[in-house]
């Protein structure tokens, strides 16, 4: 059977994502960690798309394990947040708090509007940038909400997170950063954000030795990654040539287009076009 791709410029009508929170700021034993690619120049008190969603993250697995998007997901204003870059960002510009064993992160989050309320839970990446699956943290004081729903809205609350009582944050150029990501439950989100966090009473990450360093994936995992990025990949390739091609935030045009570029396969008449492809 005959077909022809035809690559779809219909990011601006299908992927908006109405994303309500965003993590303000994150206060330890000491300074203080903005989360990644929060914008400070945005209004904080309304509640339309633009601007006072743009910065607000989106964190869905779904996405991530496509390879759409990093662990700590995207915003509407820049798309992929880049774990390891928006960390050395942070480190260069002194925004960057202290953590301890046991100690007690006090995470400002503003809701936006409805769908940015709790409850949300939140998990770490010792490495910062390396592992798969984040250790659970508990979260108390928790934003109130019902399947990330309530009525409160341009509102900042501040939730409680507790740092185990055991881990070592091995991270970033300073070999003593661990990643934070916070997000609630919304079926429109999951929304949140990540920031970083410096650990002050860790061994650190204590070899430069390449040999030394034992991140690892099943075989597995390792296999389904293949098979992922080799159907991802003509998508990908295709939506960042557009986005470099109509100039811009490449980040976000390409995420935009990766969604949707489809191929058009041949049906019976009457019934349209068939979308195929990653979307």
């Amino acid at each position: 059977m005959s077909y022809r791709t035809t690559i779809l410029a219909l990011a601006a009508l299908f992927t908006t994502v109405h994303s309500h929170a965003a993590i303000l700021g994150a206060i330890g034993d000491s300074g203080e960690s903005q989360g990644f690619l929060v914008n400070p120049d945005i209004a904080r008190n309304c509640t339309t798309i633009s601007p006072c969603q743009q910065d607000a993250t989106i964190i869905r697995d779904s996405e991530i394990n496509q390879n759409i998007v990093n662990a700590c997901g995207r915003t509407e204003l820049n798309g992929n947040i880049d774990i390891g870059e928006q960390t050395e960002n942070e480190l260069a510009a002194g925004r960057m708090t202290t953590v301890s064993l046991g100690s007690t992160l006090a995470v400002t989050i503003h809701q936006v509007n409805a769908d940015g309320a709790g409850p949300f839970e939140c998990d770490m990446d010792e490495t910062s940038n390396a592992v798969t699956t984040f250790t659970p943290l508990k979260v108390s004081n928790n934003v109130p909400g019902t399947f990330g729903l309530s009525q409160a809205k341009e509102q900042d609350f501040v939730i409680n997170v507790q740092m185990p009582d055991k881990f070592n944050c091995i991270g970033a150029s300073t070999g003593t950063i661990c990643t934070i990501r916070c997000r609630n439950n919304a079926v429109a989100g999951p929304f949140g954000g990540c920031f970083a966090v410096q650990q002050t009473d860790g061994t650190g990450r204590t070899s430069q030795s390449a040999a030394a360093v034992d991140t690892a994936q099943t075989l597995e995992g390792i296999s389904a990654q293949i098979l992922q990025n080799q159907k991802d990949l003509p998508a990908a390739i295709a939506a960042n040539q557009a986005a470099g091609a109509a100039g811009g935030n490449e980040g976000a045009s390409a995420i935009s287009g990766a969604f949707f570029f489809f191929s058009f396969d041949t049906l019976p008449i009457g019934f349209g076009p068939r979308l195929t492809g990653c979307y």
